[in-house]
């Protein structure tokens, strides 16, 4: 009788590591949808029997923004970075040349040949997207950037980002951590209009 409460005590501690274990293998729920299917199903939110816009208004105050004129603030895309292309200080030549010293610091150059700065996309700031019905607002402490529709010719959602061609001038490459469908769906639908 003395060893019957350890025992058990072992079988119901084995029975219950079991019913864990079993619960643990099971499968998980797909419940996961990729990004390009959050921004469609939140442009099929917005879009309404027509196929007309009908995209949300919030309120500027919220987010510290004030609106120029009767701007209305659709979305915020908070943590963007801007992207530009950057020299990275090292140089590529090409072709045949040579170089002679003549004095200290002073070098005679002759041949032929080419040298390129070496770009790469480099974070030059770090904020926030705001979408209006005007424009498209970047806002941080280094650089601000008011892109209106007008200067727009097109924008390309991107998995991690936004890129926004001008019409005039390089384009604008914004990238961001956490990409908010509801912005990516908007900017969407508003490149449209």
């Amino acid at each position: 009788m003395e060893y019957v409460y350890p025992v058990l005590i072992v079988i119901l501690s084995v029975y219950v590591v079991y019913v864990f274990m079993i619960k643990g293998k099971k499968k998980p729920q797909q419940t996961d949808i990729s990004y390009a299917d959050q921004v469609e199903l939140q442009k099929s939110l917005m879009l309404n029997e027509n196929n007309t816009a009908t995209l949300p208004k919030l309120d500027p105050g919220d987010y510290g923004y004030r609106a120029v004129g009767k701007e209305v603030l659709i979305a915020v895309q908070e943590n963007a970075k801007k992207l530009e292309y950057k020299s990275t200080g090292k140089y590529k030549t090409r072709g045949a040349s040579f170089s002679i010293p003549i004095v200290k610091g002073v070098r005679y150059r002759f041949g032929s040949g080419s040298i390129k700065t070496e770009k790469s996309l480099q974070v030059v700031a770090e904020g926030r997207l705001l979408l209006t019905d005007k424009a498209v607002i970047f806002e941080s402490l280094e650089k601000n950037e008011r892109i209106t529709w007008a200067q727009i010719s097109d924008i390309e959602v991107l998995l991690d980002g936004f890129r926004i061609s001008k019409r005039s001038g390089p384009s604008r490459l914004y990238a961001t951590d956490y990409p908010n469908p509801q912005f990516a769906a908007a900017l969407d639908l508003l490149k449209y209009r």
